[in-house]
């Protein structure tokens, strides 16, 4: 439960028009009513029948007090408590993620400094891993995250934290990629959209992956599971070290992660909303993370000039590119090296063609006679 909060004051803030839609979209029925402040919703069920009424003139001096009595009734008829409903009609097209921490030290519901920073940062990764196993799967991802995870992730909200162990919830509003631009979509989007949106791609995919990491190393083909290219559920090592360090390093330690989808999105959801892992699952993952880290090769820096750049014509459409770098190697030698740059690196080496400025790539160079480099970082030098 949220305490120290008033709720009443916080039901003020909720839009009657966002009410008004979910409960249409749960199947409430309205009715007629001379009145115009208020409206009037009916359901039935086997048992028991329910009416809200619902304010629609903020002007009344009772409004929020009027708001709270329905979320009430929303509340009683759907058996969750004032709470979940209220942070449900404050998020109405929002997919809420929570990160429960359990261990003796966060028994009495509250956490160390360094321990919950360490949890909230730890959760925007496996977030941004997550997305990233579904815009660009691969097993470890290098650089700054694809621009439409990162929109995505920074349009994602802490809500208040929970007593219970220790309990941190986070709202994710939906948004989809439409034309390789990332839009945020509205209570009034259609739900096929919704459904389909990266949002639920994420929050399935975040659950969907955890289960599977657990099982594998049930079963003792965890190993086989991440490793194969083949496995058509793309975990990568982003994803693995974020939720290994969220507090299962810890031993004693669990962690127990929950979707509350979206209650008027009901399409593409998973038969299971909870997973949770414990510290016993902690030295496999950390052993196989590490185990990728090390297969990749020591970075080395490159600095030169940006030579040629090559990408698709269409800048709104524009995912990623092409540069041309020119840099001396450590005999003074001239050389050249292509890179794949995604679309803001991409941007930043235009200008710095444009205005003849100095770049300074760091990654790894491979090839002979076409020499590449993939990079892990695009820097452009004053």
């Amino acid at each position: 439960m949220i305490y120290s909060v008033d709720f009443k004051e916080m039901a003020g803030k909720v839009s009657h028009v966002n009410v008004s839609k979910y409960l249409h979209d749960l199947g409430w029925a309205e009715f007629d009513t001379k009145r115009n402040t208020v409206k009037i919703f009916q359901k039935a069920t086997d048992d028991n029948f329910y009416q809200v009424d619902l304010p629609i003139d903020r002007k009344l001096a009772d409004y929020n007090t009027a708001m709270y009595r329905a979320i009430e009734d929303i509340a009683l008829s759907v058996g969750k408590s004032v709470e979940q409903v209220l942070l449900e009609l404050l998020n109405p097209l929002s997919d809420i993620l929570r990160v429960r921490i359990l261990d003796k030290s966060t028994e009495m519901g509250s956490i160390l400094v360094e321990d919950a920073l360490n949890l909230y940062e730890n959760t925007k990764k496996l977030l941004t891993a997550a997305a990233m196993d579904i815009i660009s799967p691969k097993l470890i991802h290098v650089g700054r995250p694809d621009s439409k995870v990162q929109e995505f992730v920074n349009n994602c909200r802490f809500g208040q934290t929970e007593i219970g162990s220790y309990v941190v919830s986070v709202v994710c509003p939906f948004g989809s990629i439409q034309d390789n631009v990332y839009t945020q979509l509205t209570l009034f989007s259609e739900e096929d959209e919704c459904a389909q949106s990266l949002t639920r791609q994420v929050t399935n995919k975040l659950l969907t992956s955890i289960r599977k990491v657990r099982a594998s190393i049930d079963n003792g083909s965890f190993e086989e599971t991440i490793l194969d290219d083949r496995n058509p559920i793309k975990i990568s090592a982003n994803f693995l070290e974020a939720l290994s360090e969220i507090s299962i390093y810890k031993e004693g330690s669990e962690t127990e992660i929950t979707v509350k989808w979206a209650p008027t999105i009901s399409k593409n959801i998973l038969d299971f909303n909870k997973v949770t892992l414990s510290h016993d699952y902690y030295e496999p993952i950390y052993s196989i993370v590490q185990k990728i880290k090390n297969s990749v090769i020591e970075e080395s820096v490159y600095i030169g000039r940006v030579s040629a750049l090559k990408a698709a014509d269409d800048a709104k459409r524009r995912e990623s590119g092409v540069a041309t770098l020119v840099y001396l190697t450590e005999t003074a030698q001239r050389a050249t090296a292509s890179v794949g740059l995604n679309k803001d690196d991409y941007d930043s080496a235009i200008e710095a063609h444009r205005n003849g400025k100095t770049v300074r790539i760091t990654g790894t160079l491979s090839g002979q006679k076409h020499k590449r480099i993939d990079y892990t970082r695009f820097e452009v030098l004053d």
